[in-house]
């Protein structure tokens, strides 16, 4: 379609190869899609929100790649999902990684998640898991598992403030770094 009107069919000379400047804004429409879908949502009856996020209207969140699904812990909820990922991947040829896909559940009786499962076909996940090295679980995290994380903040901010910031200005963020995790 062009302006909204079908045209002729007409045969590509270049196809986009991984790396291609292109492919990144292709697949940034294409994860828009997706999010649109996901949002109409809300509109399905099948569907429910995971309780915690209901109050935020949050069906999803993506980073890069990644894709994180929400929803209550029942089967048409997870069917309403994996037909909306279905439709997604029918219309632009994007697969998940099965390997790498899996379903976390809290609260949910173990007969529902076996019929969740095999009604959608990706495997059970278990908690806590890490994403993007914070480690995910349905409690609130401890120092502790923040601290890899908090190290790695600390040593880069260290290395480029070296030598860039005063000894004054040193202190204040030492004192920053360290109130923010005594807080936390």
């Amino acid at each position: 379609m062009i302006n909204r009107e079908l045209t002729k069919l007409f045969n590509v000379a270049k196809r986009l190869r991984q790396g291609d400047p292109m492919s990144l804004f292709l697949f940034v429409i294409a994860m828009e899609y997706l999010s649109r879908l996901l949002r109409r949502l809300k509109q399905t009856k099948e569907y429910k929100y995971h309780p915690r996020c209901s109050k935020f209207n949050i069906t999803h969140l993506g980073f890069a790649d990644d894709l994180l699904m929400f929803a209550r812990g029942e089967t048409g909820s997870g069917q309403a999902l994996h037909h909306c990922f279905s439709q997604f991947s029918v219309a632009s040829s994007l697969q998940a990684n099965l390997t790498m896909s899996a379903i976390y559940f809290e609260g949910v009786a173990k007969p529902e998640q076996m019929r969740i499962l095999q009604s959608i076909g990706y495997s059970l996940g278990e908690l806590p898991f890490k994403y993007l090295g914070i480690p995910l679980d349905t409690k609130k995290l401890t120092i502790l598992q923040c601290q890899p994380l908090v190290g790695r903040i600390v040593s880069r901010v260290s290395s480029w403030t070296a030598r860039k910031l005063s000894y004054a200005g040193k202190v204040q963020l030492v004192q920053t770094v360290l109130f923010g995790i005594q807080s936390y």
